[in-house]
């Protein structure tokens, strides 16, 4: 897929309905970071935020979507997914969350979906009088959307040496074989803010997030010493030295007899 495939499809099928968005969240994708995708939303005054890797807390809506998406595209027989994603779509336009007590269709067109089961009963259609057009702009304007709420009460220990430390190591979360180290590096820290962190990998410039990483304590580098210099032994020295061992012993066959050093000081 390429960057103008994307560039196209969001005009194509977002900005075509809704308008154009202050604000745009991306992965890290290729295309998403193309100097293509960067001219496409300046054009359209977007800011465009990017998240790190292997972070899904950076963009939780969207990843629970996606999990939701994806559990009902499993549970169907068709392997074309494409083929299911229309339907699955209008169920999930359709469903009533809790809470915002109203489903997605009646924030954004201000009525629900008709389902084809709604088909089968007819219904009576209530006179659109004035009573009735003031009483659905005043539920109509009652109807706001609610902030969203954070469910996950999981807490993540930050080390506090992070803020001055030099090099960090960088924790792998993608699916490894056994026996892997669960951690990179040493790398090197280029900048860092509250949240994420830049390191130098492969000399390439990588922003994560700190729930990844964890200091690493390097050894101070060690200054090599010049090597002893052995002055050179007097000759005094060297005849006292050849002094001290202990003579060889001859024995009338010939036989030279030599005694172990550890027990030259019990030989008298």
């Amino acid at each position: 897929m390429r960057a103008k495939t994307i560039c196209r499809a969001i005009f194509d099928t977002w900005i075509s309905r809704f308008g154009c968005p202050s604000v745009v969240t991306s992965d890290q994708g290729s295309q998403l970071r193309s100097s293509m995708f960067a001219e496409f939303t300046r054009l359209l005054g977007t800011q465009k935020i990017k998240t790190t890797p292997y972070h899904p807390i950076s963009n939780g809506i969207v990843e629970r979507f996606h999990r939701h998406l994806k559990s009902a595209i499993k549970a169907h027989e068709n392997e074309k997914w494409s083929e299911l994603t229309p339907i699955i779509l209008l169920g999930i336009r359709r469903a009533v969350k809790e809470d915002l007590q109203s489903s997605c269709s009646e924030l954004v067109y201000g009525t629900t979906l008709r389902l084809p089961c709604d088909m089968i009963d007819v219904l009576d259609i209530p006179p659109c009088d004035i009573e009735f057009i003031t009483d659905l702009r005043h539920r109509m304007q009652q109807l706001n959307p609610v902030a969203t709420s954070a469910h996950c009460t999981d807490r993540f220990y930050i080390h506090p040496s992070l803020k001055s430390s030099s090099h960090i190591f960088l924790r792998v979360d993608r699916v490894q074989p056994p026996l892997r180290q669960p951690y990179t590096g040493h790398h090197k820290v280029l900048c860092r803010t509250d949240k994420t962190i830049t390191v130098d990998i492969n000399c390439r410039k990588t922003t994560v997030s700190l729930d990844r990483v964890k200091p690493a304590h390097l050894l101070p580098e060690t200054v090599l010493s010049p090597p002893p210099v052995i002055k050179n032994l007097k000759s005094t020295d060297v005849h006292t030295y050849k002094n001290d061992e202990p003579p060889t012993y001859v024995t009338r066959s010939g036989r030279r007899v030599h005694f172990p050093k550890k027990l030259t000081t019990y030989i008298t």
